[in-house]
């Protein structure tokens, strides 16, 4: 079955799943990558997409356990089907951000009707046999969480860690984005020892930690010492010309690519 998802256009499925380590289902669908994360007791959907379509219905079929939602941070793409679920946890600076939908869509479309509880560094959800305790990394997003799973080894990392790219360049409260992020990435390679592989929420998962974690050091090191990036910052997410992201809009913005991965941020915004 084929259905309109505007703005996003006609999709074959709303949704779909696939398993990347035991009782964890990364779900696919309009938005970003989410993950059913589930443990004796109960189950937690990271981050939830922007699809209209009912994702509860969907993960549902996976589990018939009590579902709880904690968003790895404010943006749309990862809050739009927060809704549909019965109790949802995100930072306390995603809050602003969590309703506010993106890209055109017409907001009477989401449930948005929803309470928010809020969590910070050190909180830890409790599944049953299996916890995601959290860590505070704003730099994309000053709400940003991540969530370690050390039963399975896991990380997940939002929009903070991916292999295609970072995003430096849209923080409202910081032009120290970059310097920020580095911060935060030497944070996460402290924490190797508890975790091989990341799960981030665009752009493949999962991905493994070491490489990644210590490729975004170097880059963010280099950028910070005055190297310079490409002007070329068009990528497939955001395509030249596309409209949907000013990327091809600001003549400031640089990509400093290295390893596999990438860093967009505004050449203005690094202090010399």
């Amino acid at each position: 079955m084929t259905f309109n998802d505007d703005p996003f256009g006609a999709v074959q499925e709303a949704f779909s799943a696939r398993l990347v380590e035991r009782e964890t289902w990364l779900i696919s669908g309009v938005g970003c990558d989410s993950y059913l994360v589930i443990g004796s007791d109960r189950a937690m959907m990271i981050d939830t997409g922007m699809s209209r379509r009912n994702l509860r219905e969907f993960v549902s079929t996976l589990t018939d356990l009590p579902i709880s939602v904690v968003n790895t941070h404010g943006h749309f793409d990862h809050t739009g089907g927060n809704g549909f679920f019965d109790e949802v946890f995100m930072h306390p600076k995603a809050v602003a951000d969590a309703k506010k939908v993106l890209l055109g869509a017409d907001a009477d479309d989401f449930p948005l009707e929803y309470d928010i509880q809020t969590v910070t560094e050190g909180h830890v959800f409790d599944l049953g046999d299996r916890t995601l305790e959290v860590f505070c990394i704003g730099a994309h997003n000053p709400g940003s969480i991540a969530l370690l799973d050390k039963k399975y080894r896991l990380l997940f990392t939002g929009d903070e860690v991916e292999s295609a790219q970072v995003l430096l360049m849209i923080n409202p409260e910081t032009e120290e984005t970059v310097r920020l992020h580095l911060e935060n990435m030497r944070k996460l390679e402290k924490l190797l020892p508890t975790y091989d592989r990341l799960c981030p929420a665009h752009n493949g998962s999962p991905i493994v930690a070491e490489h990644y974690i210590h490729a975004f050091i170097d880059i963010d090191q280099r950028v910070l010492a005055g190297e310079s990036g490409s002007t070329k910052i068009a990528s497939p997410s955001f395509p030249v010309g596309s409209g949907s992201f000013p990327l091809d809009v600001n003549p400031d913005l640089r990509r400093f690519s290295l390893k596999g991965t990438s860093i967009i941020y505004d050449k203005n915004q690094i202090k010399s």
